[in-house]
């Protein structure tokens, strides 16, 4: 029992492709209830997000090529949440947020980052026009390069640069009128937990926590991985801090959720890819339970 606990988060390819199957069909009851169009338009960005989470563990080197558990927990993680499944707009903002991540960790002890800060700054402003909650992500661009020792007075000048370009981009469409400003109600927010149905902020509550518990055990651990693994988990720490705020005070309910469930997917493939143990098995037990339960209780139990 103990050895299969140690392993059991280190799942056979064709365990992993047909969870990942398995974890499909929760979304054809969205297809019944929702719009059928928005359902496959989030549906296929959920998979592309997903991918892009598998690609950067698989080019930071902490996944191999037949490991796709990053896909597999932040494929699982969204299609729990019946609300996300037409909810395109963060999917978007998710696929944003992992190029934005892959740029960063590339420029990881670079010495000249500019160029990157900029296309960075770029995405994740014009990406706030869909989530304009990822605007408060601006400032962690910086934390994020000094943390990867690439900071300089060019890379902060890069992102300023970017900035600007947004503004005049922002000021002229809203000056011809072929857009609309998205920020203007970036303070009016509201406690989740004040405008959400229970069975839904329990749920987001109790990832929170999870994410929390992954979030600690990352910070306690970083001084004894490798220095690569380090980078990836302080990075992913560091954006899942200000999720978890947006989540909470949200200016549009829900659209962030899938942020703090990209950033949680990323702190517990970390935490799994440390040296196994039979804490972990247990730890990731408990998560697909947690997962399970999320969709089973407000799906099944509360609607009979």
């Amino acid at each position: 029992m103990g050895h299969f606990l140690k392993h059991i988060s280190k799942l056979s390819l064709p365990v992993a492709i047909l969870l990942l199957v398995g974890i499909g069909l929760l979304w054809l009851p969205s297809f019944t209830e929702q719009s059928g169009g928005n359902v496959m338009l989030t549906l296929l960005l959920t998979l592309f997000a997903a991918a892009l989470l598998q690609f950067f563990f698989h080019f930071s080197g902490l996944t191999r090529d037949t490991d796709i558990l990053p896909a597999v927990l932040y494929f699982a993680a969204i299609s729990v949440f019946p609300t996300l499944h037409t909810l395109w707009q963060g999917q978007v903002g998710v696929c944003a947020m992992l190029i934005i991540l892959h740029i960063l960790f590339r420029g990881f002890r670079e010495k000249e980052t500019a160029k990157d800060a900029f296309i960075s700054s770029l995405i994740l402003l014009l990406a706030s026009l869909l989530v304009p909650d990822m605007i408060w992500l601006f400032p962690f661009i910086w934390i994020a390069y000094i943390i990867l020792s690439a900071f300089s007075i060019r890379t902060m000048l890069a992102t300023l640069i970017a900035l600007g370009t947004f503004v005049i981009y922002m000021g002229l469409g809203i000056y011809l009128q072929r857009i609309s400003n998205p920020f203007l109600y970036i303070l009016d927010r509201q406690f989740i937990f004040e405008s959400a149905d229970p069975e839904e902020w329990v749920m987001q509550a109790a990832l929170m926590c999870m994410g929390c518990y992954f979030f600690i055990i990352t910070v306690i651990r970083v001084d004894r991985d490798s220095v690569r693994q380090q980078a990836v988990m302080t990075l992913f720490a560091l954006f899942f801090a200000p999720c978890i705020m947006m989540v909470l005070y949200p200016m549009t309910p829900m659209r962030t959720l899938p942020l703090m469930l990209a950033m949680l997917s990323g702190l517990a493939v970390t935490f799994m890819r440390q040296t196994e143990s039979v804490h972990r098995g247990i730890i990731f037990l408990l998560y697909l339970a947690l997962l399970a339960a999320g969709y089973v209780v407000p799906t099944l139990v509360l609607d009979l």
